[in-house]
């Protein structure tokens, strides 16, 4: 199912997300992140030896659910697969870093996030959307 136009601005104007993968054992797990769009496809920063990471090399389908915190709370549940990418990945958490804090690292502040990130084996995250649920604001059709 291709990614509408208003999925896509909805997805533009959030940046926090409830990312959901099959564990080894048990129910599935959920974890928020932050995330970035690179065209349709949703990028998150994390270690190699993180959960997530780990789960998607297992089995690239993942849930996405992206929330709207004012009323009347819409969200947008993404279904995809996803992909661990390891090359990008320091270009990744500096921009995801903007968005958390506002203010894009610099100098010595970028060099030393920078050594962090290749010491904590950072990786992305690629989750290419297939299917879309969502709850639009009260006296909306859900698309």
């Amino acid at each position: 199912m291709a990614m509408t136009a208003d999925q896509r601005e909805f997805l533009r104007a959030h940046r926090l997300c409830v990312f959901g993968f099959d564990r080894r054992e048990g129910p599935p797990s959920l974890s928020p992140v932050y995330y970035l769009m690179d065209g349709d496809d949703l990028l998150i920063s994390t270690l190699t030896a993180r959960g997530k990471a780990r789960a998607v090399r297992r089995n690239a389908e993942v849930t996405l659910c992206v929330l709207d915190e004012t009323y009347p709370f819409p969200y947008l549940t993404v279904f995809g697969r996803a992909a661990v990418v390891e090359s990008g990945a320091i270009d990744i958490l500096m921009r995801i870093r903007e968005v958390m804090t506002g203010v894009l690292p610099s100098g010595d502040e970028r060099a030393a996030l920078e050594a962090q990130g290749i010491e904590e084996g950072r990786v992305v995250i690629r989750v290419t959307p297939e299917r879309f649920v969502s709850t639009p604001p009260r006296g909306q059709r859900a698309q």
